[in-house]
C-alpha cells in the first residue's frame, strides 16, 4: 500500500465520541490525530441533540451535593436493562469509567457539563433510580469564540431554539413549553440580550449563545482548536485497510479525490447510525419505518459500520432504534420531535382506531417501543394523532403550531390541513371524519381521559403515576399534573409518526472499545464507539444514554490505544 498520509490516529465521525476520541488521544501522547467528517458541517447528530449525557456520580454530581453511588447506579441498570442483552463488564466499565471521562476533560479542555438536579432517569420506579443529578447538558458556550468555524457548525435542532433563533436549554425548555412560573421574565431577558447584541447582527440572525448538542461540539471544537487537531469536512469513509489481521489505515475520499491514510496506532469510527439507509432499517428495525421519520443527520447511513463489517467486524443489531415519536410537518425537512407536548394534561394520542396504545406522559423511547408491542397490519399504531382542545391550544406549545397567541390559526399553512398533518372540527365526530379516525372510538378514547382528569387516575396506562412522568406535566395541573379534560371546541389532530433519532445496531466492541470479529476476538488496531458501536444502554435508561457511553467509551478506546494508565 503507499499511503497518501499517515497519522498516530484517524478518528471517523466529528460528533461527541468523534472529537472525545481525538482530544482524549492527545492527551494521552498520540499528538497526531485527524478527524475526518463525512457531512458539510461538523458535530452530526450530537450536535443536533439536546446534547445531555447520563453519567451517575460525576464530579459535577458530587459537588452538587447530590446523593448517590456507583452501586445504586448498577442497581437501576440491572432492573432497566433486561438480563442477557448486555455483557455486564460493559455496563460495569461504564460506570466506573464515566465519571474518570468527564473528570479527564473538565481538568484538560473547555468541556463543562452543568449536572440536572431534577431530570428524572426514565425509568424513575425501578431500584436505583434516582430523580435528578444523573444526567448533565453542556454550559452553554458563545458561537463568537469559534471564528470561522462556527458557520460549519451543526446546528441544534430548531425545537431548541426559541423562534429559531434563541438558543435554549433543557431546563429553560421545560420552564418554556409548560410556561411554568418565570417563564415571562425568561424569555424577556432572552428577548433583550439578543436585541442589543447589534453586532453579531449583522453576521447572522441566530443568537450567539449555543445552547445543548450544539455547545456541547462546540466545546469539543474550541478544544481541538487549541491544539490543532485538524478536521477534515466532506470527507468520506471508502474502506478499512486490513493487513495479516490488523487495520492499518483506510481509504478515504475528501471533495472528491480518493486518498489513503496510514493510522499507526489505531483507527476509531464514531459515525453514527444507518437511519439513512432505508435498505439496512427495512432489514434490521421493526415495521413501519421510512427514513423521512428520523431525525438523525442525512449522513448517517452505516458507511462506519459497513466497513467495520467489510473487514471481518461483527454486527449486533441490538433492539433497533432510539425511537421517538415525530411531527412530520409539510414543508419541512427536519421531523420535529414530540417529547414534551403529548405529555402535557389536555391531550391523547390515538391510533386510526380512536384508541391509546401507551401511557403518553411515558419517556419517548419506551412510549414508541410500547406502540411497536401493540402493532399489526389490522391493529397499526402509525400514524398516531395528537388529540387536544382549545383550551390546550391557548396554553402550551406543540410543535410548529407553537400556542395560539404565539401563532393563531389563521396564519397555519393550508398544506397543514391538505397533507393531513393538522385536522380541526367543532366536534369530535367530524375532527374524526377530517383524520380518518373511527369516531366511536375517539369518542370513547376523550370520555375517559375526560373521567381520568377529574379523579386524578389513569387506569388505563397509569399516566402521572411515575416522577419520570411529572417532569414534563403541568405542577398547577390538579389532582394529577398529566391530566386534563378535552371538552372546549374547536378539537384538533396533529399526525405523529413513529421516529428515531439514530439506530442502535453496531459493531461489538469491548470494554476497550476494539472492535470484535465474529469469533469474539479483538480486532487489532480497529476502535468504535457511539452509534457506530452496538448500544449498551439499549433501553435508554435516563437524559444521554447515547453520548454518556459515545464518550465514556472514546476515553476507553484512547487509553487503550496510547497505553495511558489515566
Amino acid at each position: 500500500m503507499n499511503w497518501d498520509s499517515t497519522v498516530d490516529v484517524l478518528v471517523v465521525g466529528s460528533g461527541n465520541g468523534g472529537m472525545t476520541a481525538a482530544l482524549c488521544c492527545y492527551e494521552m501522547g498520540a499528538k497526531n490525530v485527524l478527524v475526518i467528517e463525512k457531512g458539510d458541517k461538523y458535530g452530526g447528530t450530537s450536535s443536533y441533540s439536546g446534547g445531555g449525557i447520563w453519567v451517575p456520580c460525576s464530579h459535577y454530581t458530587i459537588e452538587a451535593g447530590a446523593e448517590d453511588t456507583l452501586v445504586e447506579a448498577r442497581e437501576y441498570l440491572t432492573h432497566a436493562i433486561p438480563e442477557g442483552s448486555v455483557d455486564p463488564a460493559m455496563l460495569d466499565t461504564y460506570i466506573e469509567s464515566g465519571p474518570e471521562m468527564l473528570r479527564f476533560l473538565h481538568d484538560r479542555t473547555q468541556v463543562r457539563y452543568e449536572s440536572l438536579a431534577h431530570y428524572p432517569d426514565y425509568y424513575s420506579e425501578l431500584p436505583g433510580a434516582k430523580v435528578g443529578h444523573r444526567s448533565h447538558e453542556p454550559t452553554p458556550v458563545d458561537m463568537s469564540l469559534l471564528g470561522d468555524e462556527a458557520e460549519h457548525l451543526m446546528p441544534v435542532h430548531p425545537m431548541m431554539r426559541f423562534l429559531g433563533r434563541i438558543g435554549i436549554t433543557q431546563v429553560e425548555a421545560q420552564l418554556l413549553y409548560v410556561q411554568a412560573k418565570g417563564w415571562k421574565s425568561m424569555v424577556g431577558k432572552m428577548l433583550l440580550s439578543y436585541a442589543i447584541d447589534i453586532p453579531w447582527r449583522f453576521k447572522t440572525k441566530v443568537a450567539r449563545r449555543l445552547t445543548c448538542g450544539s455547545a456541547g461540539v462546540a466545546r469539543l471544537r474550541l478544544s481541538m482548536m487549541d491544539r490543532n487537531i485538524p478536521l477534515w469536512r466532506k470527507t468520506r469513509l471508502i474502506e478499512l485497510v486490513r493487513e495479516e489481521g490488523r487495520v492499518l489505515g483506510a481509504v478515504i475520499e475528501r471533495e472528491g479525490r480518493r486518498m489513503t491514510v496510514r493510522a499507526e496506532r489505531g483507527v476509531i469510527l464514531a459515525a453514527g447510525g444507518f437511519e439513512q439507509n432505508q435498505a439496512m432499517r427495512d432489514k434490521y428495525l421493526p415495521k413501519p419505518t421510512d427514513t423521512h421519520w428520523s431525525a438523525g443527520v442525512k449522513t448517517n447511513e452505516g458507511d462506519g459500520i459497513n466497513a467495520g463489517t467489510a473487514v471481518g467486524a461483527a454486527f449486533k443489531p441490538v433492539d433497533g432504534g432510539w425511537w421517538f415519536p415525530v411531527l412530520c410537518v409539510p414543508g419541512e425537512s427536519i421531523p420535529y420531535l414530540a417529547i414534551m407536548e403529548k405529555s402535557y394534561p389536555g391531550t391523547i394520542s390515538v391510533n386510526r382506531e380512536g384508541k391509546r396504545v401507551a401511557n403518553e406522559s411515558m419517556n419517548y423511547m419506551a412510549y414508541v417501543k410500547e406502540a411497536f408491542a401493540v402493532h399489526s397490519p389490522e391493529h397499526p399504531s402509525a400514524p398516531l394523532y395528537m388529540i387536544f382542545d382549545a383550551n390546550f391550544r391557548a396554553k402550551y406549545l406543540v410543535g410548529p403550531l407553537m400556542k395560539q397567541s404565539f401563532r393563531p390559526d389563521f396564519t397555519l399553512p393550508k398544506s397543514y390541513y391538505e397533507q393531513g398533518f393538522l385536522a380541526k372540527a367543532d366536534t369530535l365526530d367530524g375532527l374524526a371524519k377530517q383524520a380518518g379516525i373511527d369516531p366511536q372510538g375517539l369518542k370513547r378514547s376523550v370520555e375517559l381521559m375526560n373521567n381520568s382528569a377529574r379523579t386524578g387516575k389513569d387506569p388505563e396506562f397509569g399516566r402521572g403515576d411515575s416522577a419520570y412522568d411529572r417532569y414534563y406535566g403541568d405542577p398547577t395541573v390538579s389532582p394529577n399534573p398529566c391530566l386534563g379534560p378535552i371538552v372546549k371546541p374547536p378539537f384538533y389532530a396533529v399526525r405523529m409518526e413513529l421516529g428515531d433519532f439514530g439506530t442502535q445496531g453496531g459493531l461489538e466492541t469491548d470494554t476497550n472499545g476494539q472492535v470484535k470479529d465474529t469469533t469474539g476476538a479483538p480486532i487489532p488496531g480497529l476502535y468504535a464507539t457511539g452509534n457506530c458501536a452496538a448500544a449498551i444502554l439499549p433501553t435508554y435508561p435516563g437524559p444521554g444514554s447515547t453520548l454518556g457511553p459515545a464518550m465514556t467509551f472514546a476515553y476507553r478506546a484512547a487509553r487503550h490505544l496510547t497505553g495511558a494508565k489515566h
